[in-house]
Order: structure tokens, then C-alpha cells, then sequence
């Protein structure tokens, strides 16, 4: 098949599909927002001209319609959060691996499906965020701290049942055990400050009106705070800090969001293009800019507002074992009331 390039992705499009109705479109089931996503959207469509047809919905409840409607999907582009979701896809048979030496090349190993059924698009990192007019920063290193007798009734998280939670949980029963695992929850349950509800962002909110001293969210959460059209959010951010915990160990827990090409796919090689296009620079730069995250490709720097934070060690070894120890996780979520 002859090519012809799209100087400005450094990619080839096929000129055989130049003029069929297939080559002009991709389909894509996106957990993020639109808005979250339309400008690397109009960067990829301008480039290539590719429309880009966007469902947009709760991860969860994408990846429902994907298994109700099986090879009727309308997707090409499955974009989720979580390596969860993305190996529970794989398993049920939902996803196509892909051979990319391109998204080989910027994505690390730890980092996406060794069959190339999934690829990870940015890191996300579960932090420790305190007071900072109530807690010194170098009192905590570890998650294993907030079991410490010194913080009772000063922790808030969600729910443990929440995949947040599952999934650092799971990433602790792989790196120390089921039973180093459940004796840690037990200690967090007991130093809650409140019965969990509502979500990651409430629990910085909590902090920030005094409910707790302590939280556990992830720290993409704290930069939407910063921008945030309410006042109130904006002084949740000036008043709190972030830990990176296990700085001396494993590293601070982390996930990813990513990206699979359906099963049911009818545009295959769009989309396959729209996911090499995520990790080029430009788009790489934008998700870390719009969305808070850490860029999947090591060689490009996070946000300005995301460095402020301080560097960081993440446990990207960790990511790829977490689907295997979610029932374990669920148990101890189960048993221990959290």
C-alpha cells in the first residue's frame, strides 16, 4: 500500500483510504470531559483530517455500553481511567492488541500491555495532602504512617471501595502482602476522622475547613482546585501542601489513564493514529497543561504548576500487577469497614 505523509504528526496516512468514508472519521468513547479534550482533538483533525466523533461518559459506564454492545459497538477508541478498566476490557475479550514501535518507543514497559492491548496516556499519583497550618510535611514518609497512633481521627479518604482506593490497595499487596495490606487498612479505618463520603476533592475541602488534618486523593484533583472558578476551592489549594510518600522505597502509588483500540473497531487505522497522536509532544504537553497529570513520556516535562510540587518517585513497577490483587483488595476493603 502506498503512503502519504502528515508532516506535522511526522505519522503516514494510507492513500488508499485517503477518499473512503472510513478514513475520514474515528470513533471515540472518552472518560474525560469534552472540553477536557477538544483542543488535542482539533490539533489531531487539522493534522490529519480525521473527524473525531466523541462519546463522552463515567468510565464505568462506557465501559457497560462497550460490553452490552459488543461487535455492534459504535467505538473505535476506548479512553479510560485506570489500568483496572482497561485490563477488565482485555479480559472480557472487548479490546485488539495494536503494534506500535512508535507508542513502544515513548511508553515504558511498566507502563502498557505487554500483548499491546492497552496503552497508558499520562500518570496519575495517589498523594498524602495535609494542613499546612497543622501538620509538618517531614513527620510523614510512608503510607504506613497514617496508621500511626499520632494521627487518629485526623484522616479523611472516599470509600475504600472506591477504584482509587482498590487499586493503591492492590499496589500494596504487591509490593508487601495481604496481610501487610489488611493490617494497614485496619490502622487507617481506625484514625478516619469521618465515615467516607463523597469524593477526592471533598476530602481536600474536609482538610481545609478542619475536619481532618490529613487526606489521601490524587494530586490531579489539588491542580483543578488551583483554577477553579470558586474562591473557596482556590483557598483549599493555597492552605494545603502534598507528601510524595515512599520516596525511600517504592515510590508515591500511581495509575494511568489509557487508551485501546475496540474490538469492534470499523476505523482501526484512525485509530490507531488518533493514539499515536496522544503521545507526540504537543499532545503530551497539552494533557499535562489541561488536565493536572504527569506526562507517560519520560522525556517530556509536567506542567509548570504540577513541578511546583516537587519531583517525585512513582511506583510505575507496581501498575501493570494491580488487576490481579483487586479481589484480595476488595476483601480487606470488605472486612476492615472502610
Amino acid at each position: 500500500m502506498k503512503f502519504i505523509a502528515k508532516i506535522a504528526l511526522g505519522f503516514m496516512l494510507p492513500i488508499a483510504a485517503e477518499n473512503s468514508a472510513e478514513s475520514s472519521v474515528v470513533n471515540v468513547y472518552s472518560f474525560r470531559e469534552a472540553k477536557l479534550i477538544n483542543p488535542i482533538i482539533e490539533r489531531f483533525s487539522a493534522s490529519t483530517g480525521i473527524k473525531v466523533n466523541v462519546v463522552s461518559g463515567k468510565a464505568d459506564k462506557l465501559l457497560k455500553r462497550l460490553i452490552q454492545d459488543g461487535e455492534n459497538s459504535f467505538a473505535d477508541v476506548l479512553l479510560t481511567s485506570n489500568v483496572v478498566r482497561l485490563e477488565k476490557a482485555k479480559q472480557l475479550g472487548l479490546l485488539q492488541a495494536i503494534e506500535s514501535d512508535y507508542l513502544k518507543q515513548h511508553i515504558s514497559p511498566e507502563l502498557r500491555d505487554p500483548e499491546g492491548f492497552w496503552y497508558g496516556l499520562s500518570i496519575r499519583a495517589r498523594a498524602i495532602f495535609y494542613a499546612k497550618d497543622k501538620v509538618n510535611a517531614s513527620d510523614i514518609h510512608r503510607y504506613e504512617d497514617l496508621t500511626s497512633e499520632a494521627w487518629h481521627n485526623k484522616i479523611c479518604t472516599r470509600k475504600g471501595s472506591h477504584t482509587y482506593n482498590r487499586s493503591m490497595l492492590a499496589s500494596f499487596i504487591a509490593l508487601h502482602g495481604e496481610k501487610w495490606a489488611g493490617q494497614w487498612t485496619k490502622g487507617l479505618v481506625n484514625n478516619l476522622a469521618m465515615r467516607p463520603t463523597g469524593g477526592d476533592r471533598d476530602q481536600l475541602r474536609n482538610v481545609n475547613r478542619g475536619k481532618c488534618d490529613l487526606a489521601i486523593a490524587n494530586s490531579y484533583y489539588f491542580g483543578t482546585m488551583s483554577q477553579s472558578a470558586s474562591l473557596q476551592d482556590r483557598q483549599v489549594y493555597a492552605n494545603l501542601g502534598v507528601i510524595w510518600p515512599e520516596q525511600l522505597g517504592s515510590g508515591t502509588h500511581v495509575n494511568i489513564s489509557g487508551a485501546a483500540i475496540t474490538n469492534a473497531a470499523k476505523n482501526k487505522e484512525n485509530a490507531q493514529l488518533f493514539i499515536e497522536f496522544l503521545l507526540t509532544e504537543q499532545a503530551q504537553t497539552m494533557y499535562s497543561n489541561i488536565n493536572h497529570e504527569l506526562p507517560i513520556r519520560q522525556d517530556i516535562q509536567a506542567s509548570e504548576l504540577v513541578r511546583s510540587w516537587g519531583d517525585f518517585k512513582a511506583d510505575i513497577d507496581s501498575v501493570a500487577k494491580l488487576y490481579q490483587h483487586l479481589d484480595a483488595a476488595d476483601r480487606i476493603i470488605d472486612s476492615t469497614g472502610w
